[in-house]
């Protein structure tokens, strides 16, 4: 009975701690990884959904719209930010189990400024050495990756550039529409 007591005191004790764990941001990229090195996450629909729900893909979308995002309608920013998840998923998702045979990830410092966060890693791959960082956003239901960035270059910032040129190159504004 000893034995059955002790161990119901410790248990809210272990919950609180697995919860804690997995709202920091190192765990959410830790986790990430754990996922997507499983199989081709578009294979798995549960395994793509518990990966889709770790990225804030409608705060990424605005993001790289800036203020351009202030133009378009809600259906326009919509379709926009469901374009940007099905690139991400269908360019990223299928080659992440294979990318991530003998990788190694060391984790850096995190930095957190109240409801944004870095998780700055190196990642090592055959001797080749490469920077990636995770940008995190503070979300009611815990954090989001809303940015990643590879050597510096900013899937968000990368995705901007393009966008805005392809606005310039097409002279798209005032009654033209960019999202159709």
């Amino acid at each position: 009975m000893k034995i059955i007591f002790t161990f119901l005191l410790f248990v809210p004790l272990f919950v609180k701690a697995q919860t804690e764990v997995s709202k920091s941001p190192e765990a959410l990229i830790q986790n990430i990884f754990a996922i997507a090195q499983k199989e081709n996450p578009l294979k798995n629909k549960t395994l793509k959904n518990e990966l889709d729900s770790q990225f804030d893909f409608k705060q990424m979308s605005l993001s790289i719209l800036g203020e351009e995002a202030k133009k378009r309608s809600v259906t326009e920013l919509k379709w926009f930010e469901e374009s940007i998840k099905e690139i991400i998923t269908k360019t990223v998702y299928p080659k992440a189990p294979e990318f991530l045979k003998g990788v190694k990830i060391t984790y850096k410092s995190t930095l957190i400024d109240e409801e944004k966060a870095t998780v700055p890693s190196v990642v090592s791959k055959r001797g080749e050495k490469t920077d990636v960082n995770y940008t995190l956003s503070k979300k009611p239901e815990g954090w989001k990756v809303i940015d990643v960035s590879i050597d510096d270059e900013s899937w968000v910032k990368t995705i901007n550039e393009k966008l805005q040129k392809t606005l310039k190159e097409k002279r798209l504004g005032g009654g033209q529409r960019l999202i159709k």
